[in-house]
């Protein structure tokens, strides 16, 4: 009889349990992966974008606020705020965050034009509001 339960119990540890575990732990593999890509990406993105609003605050405020003041704020005076932000964002930007940005986005140098105008917009927009 104990023979017979044995069987059985084994039968059903092989039949049922370890496939059970071998499920879960894949899942729990999969969970995990996604969690530390999510904190991934949500540290890249902080980051980068962090940086990005820095440097144009940054360039406002020592460069773009006082011609502004004057009245000479033109064209090429833009197009050299945008040159200044972005070599402080280049500068700043780690490794890792530049491969995420080239991986998910292609090219960082467009990747970061494009956040700096997009900061200057919502900046622009919150101070109208204000």
């Amino acid at each position: 009889m104990n023979e017979i339960l044995l069987n059985v119990l084994s039968c059903i540890v092989t039949a049922v349990i370890i496939p059970l575990i071998t499920l879960l732990g894949g899942k729990l593999i999969k969970w995990i992966s996604a969690k530390i890509d999510n904190e991934k990406t949500e540290k890249y993105i902080t980051d980068a974008t962090t940086i990005v609003l820095d440097a144009v605050r940054c360039v406002f405020q020592t460069y773009v606020d006082s011609l502004k003041k004057e009245g000479n704020f033109g064209k090429d005076a833009q197009l050299t705020a945008l040159n200044k932000a972005k070599g402080i964002v280049l500068a700043q930007l780690g490794d890792d965050v530049r491969d995420y940005i080239e991986t998910h986005f292609g090219d960082v140098d467009a990747w970061v034009t494009t956040q700096i105008e997009a900061s200057i917009n919502t900046l622009k927009t919150a101070s109208q509001k204000a």
